[in-house]
């Protein structure tokens, strides 16, 4: 569990492009991104080595309705959320999918 005193939340809302300002978007549309998923956030978080949590159960307030899902981010060497937001969707704009690794199925042998 990370410590709650300072704290940064990313919702997917932020990225995406085909939202407007008003609904919740906090990047340019030149630099937001589409189709954003909670997944593409956790990839950029992995990949810019945060110390982040995923809470799937929790919705947007401006979308309630839509279960997105949220990224809380401890700001180690980050000086703003601004700057945090931008660096995650910097890195999610250049992924076209974030595909899940395929589950392997165990061969069954039935002994009789």
């Amino acid at each position: 569990m990370l410590r709650r005193k300072k704290y940064f939340v990313l919702y997917p809302e932020y990225f995406n492009r085909s939202l407007t300002r008003k609904q919740g978007r906090k990047l340019p549309k030149n630099k937001a991104v589409d189709n954003c998923t909670l997944s593409k956030i956790v990839y950029a978080c992995k990949h810019l080595e945060l110390d982040f949590e995923v809470e799937k159960d929790k919705q947007y307030s401006k979308t309630w309705w839509v279960s997105e899902g949220r990224v809380i981010v401890n700001p180690e060497g980050i000086t703003s959320k601004t700057e945090l937001i931008r660096r995650v969707a910097n890195i999610s704009r250049k992924l076209k999918k974030v595909e899940k690794a395929p589950v392997k199925k165990k061969k069954s042998t039935s002994k009789k």
